[in-house]
């Protein structure tokens, strides 16, 4: 009788890296999650940064501004842009709101209008007036 043995894994052992894979790809999960809200949050602050500094520029050429939809162009996909507003919605929610008002930008942020906004507000974007004179 030959007796060979087989080299093979063992049920255990296939189970123990079966559950060793999965508690990776939770913790990678999480991460690229966490990653993906950063950088939207990021975009949008520097979307944020783009509006004021267009409008103040145009002011400052033209010594007026009548219509934002004027100075500013973003991608249509996600900012609504008309004459006196721009706004950004998360989902069907309104969640930044930049008004044109007397020479002066306007930005809200509405409370509890999305995760984003929430973002936004924990990493300090707030209710801000800017001046465009």
């Amino acid at each position: 009788m030959n007796n060979k043995l087989k080299k093979a894994f063992s049920l255990i052992e296939l189970i123990f890296i079966i559950a060793l894979i999965a508690i990776i790809a939770s913790i990678a999960i999480t991460k690229l999650t966490n990653i993906t809200t950063k950088a939207s949050i990021s975009s949008i602050k520097q979307d944020i940064n783009t509006i004021v500094t267009s409008c103040k520029s145009y002011y400052l050429v033209n010594n007026t501004l009548n219509k934002i939809s004027d100075a500013v162009s973003l991608d249509s996909s996600v900012w609504e842009i008309s004459d006196s507003k721009v706004v950004y919605k998360d989902g069907s929610n309104e969640c930044i709101d930049i008004m044109l008002n007397n020479n002066k930008l306007e930005l809200s942020i509405k409370n509890n209008a999305g995760n984003t906004c929430n973002e936004l507000k924990s990493a300090g974007i707030d209710n801000i007036t800017y001046n465009l004179n």
